[in-house]
């Protein structure tokens, strides 16, 4: 999670509705929950009931010497989120709409609820999607073949074109360049401390590039990783193949 320093004037509702738009902190659903913490699930839907997938229901814990960090859930396909690891006492939660474009994120709505200590806290959520970004949130769940660059900045999976999810509706001239990468994000099933990475050449900026064949779901168009700036996100739960690229990788 990224720890912020709290400024002077500035609203906690605020500082997590841009996080949001940002996806620094997302904790997603099926994380492992603490020890004595507390949990808020629920639902997030419009008015007549149809899931809002492109939400993020945050809270900020202010921590010792003035930060605060970042607790946040997405919903899945059926509207329903989980935010973990959360202390007994009232919180402040701010659902937030992702629009189109990166940083164009629409605080939809805000409440305080009580967090019991060791407990799961119901919350429910009705909001308007007028703010949300319009297009079809898809999940592609298959075996892929493509390139991979780890880094906390850099990290992105491009994909062979035989493997490629990427349709010309997905675009709507929100990504001028590479349209086609993922966010990789690898689930509890895999160590990444047991993965031995092969010895790769690196990039002018130190950055290595992997040849890899996994499993997982793509989710997308959006904004994931990076200060937003990836159009889809690969939840990798098996990885099948790892080395050094070759002048035949997608044949």
């Amino acid at each position: 999670m990224t720890t912020l320093k709290r400024n002077k004037g500035v609203r906690c509702a605020a500082l997590v509705g841009v996080l949001a738009v940002l996806h620094l902190t997302i904790v997603s659903t099926g994380d492992a929950q603490t020890m004595g913490a507390g949990l808020l699930a629920g639902t997030v839907r419009d008015s007549v009931g149809q899931p809002i997938e492109r939400a993020t229901v945050c809270t900020i814990i202010q921590e010792s010497r003035g930060f605060g960090r970042a607790h946040c859930g997405r919903p899945d396909s059926t509207g329903t989120y989980r935010v973990d690891s959360l202390p007994a006492s009232r919180l402040r939660f701010t659902v937030t709409c992702a629009g189109v474009r990166p940083f164009d994120g629409r605080l939809v709505a805000s409440d305080s609820v009580q967090i019991q200590a060791g407990s799961q806290v119901h919350r429910d959520w009705i909001v308007s999607r007028a703010d949300c970004d319009p297009r079809p949130l898809r999940r592609v769940t298959r075996t892929f073949r493509g390139h991979y660059t780890p880094g906390f900045e850099s990290s992105r999976f491009v994909p062979c074109a035989a493997d490629a999810w990427f349709i010309p509706a997905d675009s709507l001239e929100t990504y001028p360049y590479d349209a086609h990468r993922a966010w990789a994000r690898f689930q509890p099933t895999i160590a990444r401390k047991r993965i031995v990475w092969p010895d790769v050449q690196r990039d002018s900026y130190g950055n290595p590039r992997f040849y890899v064949r996994w499993r997982g779901t793509v989710i997308g168009p959006g904004h994931y990783g990076h200060m937003g700036m990836s159009p889809f996100e690969i939840l990798v739960d098996s990885l099948l193949e790892l080395r050094a690229p070759g002048t035949h990788d997608c044949s």
